[in-house]
């Protein structure tokens, strides 16, 4: 991302916090939501305009799993491992996907993980890609569903 772009944005959002306490987490987020992402490079001129102490902001980033330190991979793959989902074998579903991706949940194009509940029980096991739940969900539907991914 172009230096100067992560500049602008970190002082126009560090002068909507000026002078406010504990506004951390809000301006972090306000920068991720317009970069797609929080760069490691915006956090120093961010802690200085905000007058929090030095590593804080990389603190923060680093503990709530909301917010990125890099860019978003194109595509975002959750399973549910819901006590429905579960019995109905989407821990297999998970083996199956990091076999197709890898397992660091996130190659730059997919980025995986498993979540709790994907509200869609009675049609377990579920997954959602990029938001759209599917359910019924099978071996071989994910790996026919992860290679449509792989041509975008």
């Amino acid at each position: 991302m172009n230096r100067e772009v992560i500049e602008q944005t970190v002082e126009e959002t560090a002068a909507n916090y000026a002078g406010r306490n504990g506004v951390l987490l809000a301006a972090l987020q306000e920068i991720q939501e317009r970069l797609g992402y929080v760069p490691p490079e915006a956090l120093p001129g961010l802690e200085k305009a905000l007058g929090v102490p030095q590593g804080e902001a990389a603190a923060v980033v680093s503990f709530y799993s909301d917010l990125r330190a890099v860019p978003p991979a194109r595509h975002h793959v959750r399973v549910c491992n819901g006590d429905s989902c579960a019995a109905l074998g989407s821990r297999h579903l998970t083996r199956v996907l990091e076999e197709h991706t890898g397992t660091a949940h996130d190659d730059g194009h997919v980025h995986h993980d498993t979540v709790y509940c994907l509200g869609n029980c009675a049609l377990s096991p579920s997954i959602a890609v990029d938001g759209e739940v599917y359910g019924r969900v099978t071996p071989e539907s994910l790996v026919r569903r992860l290679e449509e991914l792989d041509g975008d």
